[in-house]
């Protein structure tokens, strides 16, 4: 009975504890640059590209997976897009190199795209569908799905991440 008396105060405790640890969610992941690598032409409607992408993961290891996306030039579909998966290691800064395959949607040639790039296009002209899957290493995850995100979003959510980095050195 004297060793349940003494603990008992540190089942209390305990979980007051470890509730006032902070812990690191997926939330806190942030992307901190993306770049476009290189791109390759494959055949007339076919394109290879590596994209780098910066991540800084403060939270537990992740995969993304079922990576696609479409990219369209004032809501007309351009570019279908997949990925192939990425990991992300638990508690890590690093640069990745992310292989994209992309084919032109059908009724609109390179020529034409050429031609729609050329007559000095906005970056709110082109917007993203993204579709994927993020999951932990044990498997449980979260299909997400963004439509009709403008490119200068995208661009501008890299630079204020970019921008509060060099504002808050750690």
């Amino acid at each position: 009975m004297r060793r349940a008396v003494k603990i008992l105060p540190l089942l209390i405790l305990l979980p007051l504890l470890l509730s006032g640890c902070k812990g690191r969610s997926l939330q806190d992941v942030e992307l901190t640059s993306v770049r476009l690598v290189s791109i390759v032409p494959q055949g007339l409607t076919g394109v290879s590209a590596v994209l780098e992408v910066g991540v800084r993961n403060p939270s537990a290891a992740f995969n993304l997976t079922d990576l696609e996306g479409m990219a369209k030039f004032h809501g007309e579909e351009v570019v279908s897009l997949s990925a192939e998966p990425l990991s992300v290691p638990a508690r890590s800064e690093d640069l990745y190199q992310v292989p994209l395959e992309g084919r032109l949607a059908s009724g609109f040639g390179v020529l034409r795209l050429i031609r729609l790039l050329g007559q000095g296009a906005e970056m709110d002209d082109v917007t993203f569908d993204l579709r994927g899957r993020v999951a932990l290493r044990s498997g449980i995850g979260k299909n997400f799905e963004m439509l009709d995100v403008p490119l200068s979003s995208l661009l501008e959510a890299v630079q204020t991440d970019r921008n509060n980095d060099e504002d808050n050195p750690e």
